[in-house]
Order: structure tokens, then sequence, then C-alpha cells
């Protein structure tokens, strides 16, 4: 954490301000601090800083199955790392904001391993970033020492930051697996400055019968990340590599493989240029982003166009995009 980002901080107790304690240490080439913890000055709340990490909550919670998965699968959402612009093209698109923001102040909630983070911080712009799981290590990892980076761990309900700080706020494959999906919209509310944006996405609530996985999480959810990631791994590899010998057949085969569900077997028509290694675990994280999470609440589009409507935001924005719903507005001067 850089000793400036300190000032960004609210004691949620009593809205005091935090100093870094005695015992704080720093990076011996920057002005980084690694471990220590911040003190606040009115109450006395101390907040540990674990590598180099504010942590205002632990990590166990009903999002701890995030930090097993994102911990795991690190990179597979890296734009560079899997060769396309997956991440890129979602994040412009859903958000509509221009490349270059430099000056402005962008607050991400859920940052995950930091797919968006990184794009965000190319724009210029100073980042704060938050996670309620331990996936802060891994976007922490995959953007280790950007100077205009603040990551710390906390809750969307309960944000320890002064509000009417951000230029920009946004919420992206979060909001559907809060156990109040309304309330952690409104949360967000009172960061964001006059003149400032909110971008956030939700899935949409299916209006015909409900997905499979609809049927199936009340089991898988109760496993544990680990536990159905362990399952996953021992399934999905075989019968990845039975569809594609099915596939080979000749005439009967490609009709024939698709009464194995997992998918497609290859996403070249889409510019994504997988190998089969990186495309079983692709489905192999897909399939644990389904199926682990203790909470997952679509939404309707009516909801969604109501919440906005009960704010100040104006100039709103509602149209079905990536993640489902996508929702975009201002707060007025």
């Amino acid at each position: 954490m850089r000793r400036e980002s300190i000032e960004m901080f609210e004691c949620m107790k009593c809205g005091g301000a935090f100093q870094l304690s005695a015992a704080a240490h720093k990076t011996s080439d920057s002005d980084e601090i690694i471990d220590g913890a911040l003190v606040c000055s009115s109450c006395d709340t101390k907040v540990p800083i674990v590598r180099g990490i504010p942590r205002f909550v632990g990590s166990e919670s009903y999002a701890a199955c995030w930090g097993f998965q994102w911990n795991r699968f690190d990179r597979i959402q890296i734009d560079s790392v899997m060769r396309n612009d997956l991440s890129r093209d979602r994040f412009y698109k859903t958000t509509g904001w221009p490349h270059r923001m430099e000056g402005q102040r962008i607050l991400e909630v859920g940052c995950g391993a930091g797919r968006f983070t990184q794009l965000a911080l190319e724009t210029g712009a100073e980042v704060v970033s938050f996670d309620l799981s331990s996936s802060v290590e891994a976007a922490w990892r995959n953007n280790a020492g950007h100077p205009k980076l603040t990551l710390f761990q906390g809750s969307i309900y309960e944000i320890p930051l002064h509000q009417e700080s951000f230029d920009k706020i946004f919420c992206m494959g979060v909001l559907q697996f809060c156990p109040d999906v309304e309330g952690a919209f409104r949360s967000m509310l009172p960061f964001l400055r006059p003149n400032g944006e909110i971008v956030v996405d939700v899935y949409e609530k299916s209006k015909g019968f409900p997905p499979l996985k609809t049927f199936v999480r009340p089991f898988t959810k109760r496993m544990g990340a680990e536990k159905l990631y362990k399952l996953l791994s021992m399934t999905i590899p075989p019968a990845f590599d039975l569809k594609r010998a099915i596939h080979r057949l000749p005439a009967v085969g490609p009709p024939l493989s698709n009464l194995v569900p997992i998918g497609p077997l290859s996403h070249v028509e889409r510019g994504l240029n997988y190998t089969d290694d990186e495309l079983k675990q692709v489905k192999i994280l897909s399939a644990l982003n389904m199926l682990s999470p203790a909470f997952e609440h679509p939404q309707r589009m009516e909801d969604v166009r109501r919440w906005f409507a009960q704010t100040d935001l104006v100039e709103v924005e509602l149209k079905r995009g990536y993640n489902g719903i996508n929702a975009k507005g201002r707060r007025p001067n």
C-alpha cells in the first residue's frame, strides 16, 4: 500500500482519519507499506495491513469461494496472458468511457483477480479497487506496484472511504452474487462526486424455464470451492477429450459429440485461439463460477430501471450486453 493512500480511508466506526502504526514496515526501495496496521486517530480501531493490502474485513465470508477461485485462476482472464481482448472489449463497451482519463479518480467495486483494474489503470486515472474476498491478492500480483493503484479488502456494504471522492465508479460481474443486490447498488452511490458516472452490470433473470444450474447449485455450493474444483478437474478434462474423439468420427461425429454437455471444442469463431489445455481450464473456471457462489440473484430489467429512478442520477442508460443488464447514470452537479 502506498503511504499517500492512507488519507483516502475513513473509519467505519466513527468517521475518523487513519494513521500508520509505528510498527509498520515498508519496502527498502519504495514507499510501499508491506505490513503493519492503520490506526484510527479517534477511536483506536486497527486495520491490519497484510502483504501490502489493508484488510478491513476477514476472508471468511460468503465470498470465500471467490478468493479460492481467483487465486487459483489468477491469470486466465488477463488479456495479455490469453492473447485476446475479451476484458478490454467488455470494459469499454459496458462503460463507454474514454481511453484516457488522467486527473480522474476511479473506484472499482469487486476487483476479483484484477482483469479490469489493469485496464482502468491504463487510462492514466488514479484507481482505488477492492474486493470482499482474498482475491485482492491475485489482483495485487497482476498489478503489483502500480503508482496509481490503491487496493484493499473490504465490503461493498461498508466502504471505508470518504464520500463524494470519485469521478467514476464501476462494478462489473459482482452484484448478482451479493446477498442484497439493490442494497449493494445503493451503497456505492454516496462515493460519487457531482457530475460523476457509475456503471454496473448484473445477470438478467430468465423469463422462461430456469437454467439447469438452478437445480444443481443447492448441492454444489455446499461442497465448498476447493472440493468442487477437484471434482471438476477430474471430470471436465476427460469429458473434453471424449468429446474431441467423438467429434472426429466421420459423418456422425459432430452431432453425436453434442451429447457431451461441456460446451464447444473451440472458440476460434470468436477470435479466441485457446489451446486445448487452456480451454479445459476455461471450462473448469466457468463451471466453478456457476456452481460455487453462496448467492446468485439475477435481476429483471424493470427492477434495475427502478433502482436508478429512485436516485438522483440523470442520463440513465440501460441495455442488454456483456453479463446481462448493463446500466449507467450520472450524478448531476
